[in-house]
């Protein structure tokens, strides 16, 4: 069977007996150091005791939230570089926004794929931990995940084309200024193209359906004369 570059210390943290040894299984036969815990008070005592190199964490726990003790690891000074991803069966889109956002590295989705999961393990112990708290960048109902490059609105997952994403980010990250078009394009394209001069108002127009089902379309204001401005103050 073929080896993994990186040999390591993992900890699996699921209630569910019969999913994690079979995980466990497939990491021990790839030359890792695995240990199991069935909740969240055992995991506690593991990390803090051993510190792991990973930890794979599911959300639902039978004694706290998985992302409670995910938040407890990223306040600890001594397990800050520790790796976390979590897992989860429940379906909910919010989920990964709330893990990703807590410090998680990385989010898989049950029913657990093998052969996926053992490349993301494999990735997420290559590259260092996510000791920044926040990785999503929101306003109201609008979540915009900077690593992964997913939007999320009321928690569910929309698809933006990249100039809109790009445009989305910006918007958010300079509430309540506006924006011209010039800025906009010096953001969002090369500095140098060429663009008619209706190519951004298609572009906000394209946003502005994708916001419209939540009626969160209002916050993205047209300022006659001078640009653009996304404010929650409508």
């Amino acid at each position: 069977m073929k080896q993994m570059t990186t040999l390591a210390s993992i900890l699996l943290v699921d209630q569910d007996i019969t999913a994690r040894s079979l995980i466990a299984g497939e990491l021990r036969g790839l030359g890792h150091e695995v240990s199991e815990s069935g909740d969240a008070a055992s995991a506690w005592a593991a990390v803090r005791k051993y510190c792991p190199d990973l930890m794979v964490c599911d959300y639902s726990l039978p004694d706290l939230n998985g992302v409670d003790l995910l938040t407890d690891v990223r306040c600890n000074e001594k397990l800050k570089n520790m790796r976390v991803m979590m897992t989860s069966d429940r379906g909910d889109s919010s989920d990964v926004v709330v893990a990703l956002s807590s410090g998680a590295d990385d989010f898989v989705e049950k029913p657990i794929h093998i052969p996926e999961f053992i490349a993301r393990v494999d990735a997420c112990l290559r590259r260092p931990a996510n000791i920044e708290r926040s990785t999503v960048v929101s306003a109201s109902g609008i979540s915009i995940d900077t690593v992964a490059q997913r939007v999320f609105v009321d928690g569910a997952a929309v698809t933006l084309a990249p100039r809109e994403y790009q445009m989305l980010l910006f918007f958010l990250g300079n509430r309540d200024r506006v924006l011209t078009r010039a800025q906009l394009i010096s953001q969002v394209w090369n500095r140098n193209v060429k663009l008619g001069p209706r190519t951004i108002d298609v572009h906000i127009r394209r946003l502005r359906s994708v916001l419209e089902p939540s009626g969160y379309d209002k916050y993205l204001q047209t300022v006659r004369g001078s640009g653009y401005r996304f404010s929650l103050s409508v």
